[in-house]
């Protein structure tokens, strides 16, 4: 890594709590909790990479810890603006300049001053809003009350530009791309697609029930990405954002709930999912996990099913998008045409 980056990497003195918020936070945040409930992240191999470049700041570790950060979630102190949207609070530095705090572990933050809110965000995202030219953001702050590691907005950029072009690189792998280390990551997105589609979050749903239910409701998009890139082992791979995804939320009838969740077309193929539907009765606690599946055929989409015992069920050809809402509502309550 050329030695201009290792030299944006820094440590800033006299930092404060300010209660200005950005104007750059968007997509993927959903909620701001009290501290205490905060959702914790484990970075138990970020906190390792960090200490090691903070006793040795070369460009080889500064490089590792990069590598590491783009791929996990950090804890970042919020408040809640007029609309009750939640903005990453910024401190501010001696030469008055604004810095996004992110920390990584609730450990790490500290009891004073006191945040109103803490957002468990994808560093890449907070990377993302530090990096945007338009905003007045000179970066972001690492664990500001003990490493105090800064990646000012040079380096942000750099490592906004890199994540940019590799998500570039995967798409066009997507369309076939040829390269035989760019296929191999291409089939582990492929697979880990299919296994998170039809295994990972129909079993999170029947395990959780209402829980689950409860908080698809509350986070919506964040919750799928954070259920979604949980389910990567390698998560240095993970190519998706909250913006990607689309959670509709639709209140039937007193006793049910029906909630639309549709995926990227990045790493879509054949089986993969347009769109699933949850479906949920209040009264009796039951919920049910339909598909709507890509096909050989471009003009052919399957209605599927994932039931609680994790098997696949399929209803044949699926109706179009404008019918699907009224078919699973038909299935849920057994009174569909459709047979399996």
């Amino acid at each position: 890594m050329p030695e201009a980056i290792c030299q944006m990497a820094g440590r800033k003195d006299n930092v404060e709590m300010d209660e200005k918020n950005t104007n750059n936070a968007q997509g993927g945040i959903q909620q701001v909790e009290d501290k205490n409930k905060a959702l914790d992240v484990h970075n138990e191999e970020l906190e390792k990479v960090l200490n090691e470049y903070m006793e040795d700041r070369t460009n080889e570790k500064l490089g590792k810890l990069i590598n590491v950060i783009v791929g996990c979630r950090l804890l970042v102190p919020a408040i809640v603006n007029e609309e009750n949207k939640p903005y990453p609070l910024t401190i501010t530095s001696n030469k008055q300049e604004k810095f996004i705090p992110v920390y990584t572990s609730v450990a790490q933050i500290p009891k004073e001053p006191k945040s109103p809110g803490i957002l468990n965000m994808p560093y890449i995202l907070v990377n993302h809003m530090a990096a945007n030219e338009k905003s007045e953001l000179a970066g972001v702050v690492i664990n500001p009350f003990s490493q105090n590691l800064v990646f000012k907005k040079q380096l942000t950029e750099k490592i906004k530009n890199e994540f940019d072009a590799r998500r570039k690189r995967a798409k066009e792998q997507g369309e076939g791309g040829t390269k035989t280390m760019q296929v191999t990551q291409e089939q582990y997105n492929v697979l880990t697609r299919k296994q998170y589609e039809f295994n990972f979050l129909p079993k999170k749903f029947f395990e959780g029930g209402q829980e689950f239910i409860d908080t698809l409701c509350d986070k919506k998009e964040e919750f799928i990405d954070q259920l979604y890139e949980e389910a990567y082992q390698e998560k240095r791979l993970y190519p998706y954002l909250p913006e990607d995804f689309s959670v509709m939320i639709m209140d039937i009838s007193e006793e049910l709930l029906v909630i639309r969740v549709d995926f990227p077309e990045q790493n879509m193929t054949v089986p993969s999912c347009y769109r699933i539907y949850f479906t949920w009765n209040a009264k009796t606690k039951e919920g049910r996990y339909f598909t709507i599946e890509k096909t050989k055929d471009r003009e052919a989409k399957l209605l599927g099913e994932m039931n609680d015992k994790i098997q696949h069920v399929s209803y044949g050809e699926a109706p179009v998008e404008g019918a699907e809402l009224q078919e699973i509502i038909d299935l849920h309550q057994g009174t569909a045409k459709h047979t399996s």
